[in-house]
C-alpha cells in the first residue's frame, strides 16, 4: 500500500469514528467500493468486512433497479431491518462507492440518516466524488441576531471549543457592525478569512454564517436566504426574542437538512 493510499484509509477511517461517536445506538460503519471491495473498517469487533462490502454493492445495485423499473429518480439509501439490527447503506457520489452503518433497533433513525448524510458529504469530498459545481462548504451557523448559537452544520473535523470560537466570533462581528453603521444602511455580507470566505445571510431574527473554500454562487445564496426565512416563519413567537431553549424551536433539524441538501455552494 503506498503512503497516499495509507493516508486516505487513515482520513476515511478518521471520519467514521467521528460519525460514530455522534449516534447513539451504532454497532459500527464501513465503506465499501461500487465492486463490493472494503475501502475502510469502522468496526470494533469481528465482522465479515467482505461479505458486508459486497452484500451492501448488491442491496445498492437492486435499489438502483427498483427505482429505475418504477421511474424514480434520486436514490440515496436503503435500509434493512432485522430483530437485533438495522443496517443502512448510503450512497456515495453516483453510487461509485456506499457508506454502510450497522445499528441496535432501538437507535434513533432519523438522526443516524442525518448524522450519515453529514459523514457522507466529507467521504465523498475525501474520495474525490463531489461535483465540482460550486465553492465546498465547510462550515454553517444558524445564530440569532443576539449572537445565540442555534444550529451548527460542520463537514469537516471540528472540535465544540473551536465551534464555540467561530460562532462567538461572528456574533462579535454582526456587533460590530450594528454599532458602527445603526441605522444607517452598512450591512456586511462577505470577508476573507485566509483561504476562506465568511458569507452571511441575514434574516429578520436570525443569521446564517456560511464559512466556504470561495465565493458562493448567487442562486445558493438565494435558496440559502429562502430557507431562513422558512425557519424564521415557522418560529415567529419563539425568535422574538429566543430564550437559549432548543426544545422552543421547530425544524432545526429539518433546516440542517435542507442546507445540507443544497449541496456545493
Amino acid at each position: 500500500m503506498t503512503q497516499d493510499s495509507t493516508g486516505l484509509e487513515s482520513n476515511l477511517l478518521r471520519i467514521l469514528q467521528e460519525f460514530q461517536r455522534e449516534v447513539d445506538g451504532i454497532r459500527g460503519s464501513a465503506i465499501a467500493d461500487r465492486q463490493g471491495l472494503p475501502l475502510a473498517n469502522g468496526f470494533h469487533e469481528d465482522v465479515d468486512l467482505m461479505s458486508m462490502s459486497a452484500m451492501s454493492a448488491m442491496a445498492m445495485e437492486s435499489s438502483h433497479k427498483i427505482f429505475e423499473h418504477v421511474g424514480v429518480k434520486g436514490f440515496q439509501n436503503a435500509i434493512l431491518e432485522g430483530e437485533d439490527a438495522r443496517v443502512v447503506v448510503f450512497a456515495l457520489g453516483r453510487a461509485e462507492a456506499s457508506l454502510i452503518a450497522v445499528a441496535y433497533p432501538s437507535a434513533n433513525l432519523g438522526v443516524l440518516k442525518f448524522r450519515m448524510a453529514l459523514a457522507a458529504r466529507r467521504l465523498e469530498e475525501e474520495l474525490g466524488l463531489l461535483p465540482r459545481t460550486g465553492a465546498r462548504i465547510d462550515e454553517t451557523f444558524l445564530l440569532t441576531r443576539a449572537g445565540l448559537l442555534i444550529e451548527h452544520v460542520s463537514l469537516s473535523e471540528v472540535l465544540s471549543k473551536d465551534r464555540d470560537i467561530m460562532a462567538g466570533m461572528v456574533a462579535a462581528i454582526q456587533a460590530f457592525v450594528r454599532d458602527s453603521f445603526g441605522d444607517r444602511g452598512g450591512v456586511l455580507e462577505e470577508m476573507g478569512m485566509g483561504n476562506a470566505i465568511l458569507r452571511l445571510v441575514a434574516g429578520r431574527w436570525c443569521t446564517l454564517a456560511i464559512l466556504a473554500g470561495g465565493p458562493l454562487r448567487p442562486e445558493y445564496l438565494s435558496r440559502a436566504a429562502a430557507l431562513v426565512e422558512r425557519f424564521e416563519d415557522a418560529n415567529r413567537q419563539a425568535l422574538d426574542p429566543w430564550d437559549g431553549r432548543p426544545g422552543s424551536l421547530e425544524g432545526v433539524d429539518e433546516f440542517a437538512r435542507d442546507l445540507l441538501d443544497l449541496g456545493p455552494g
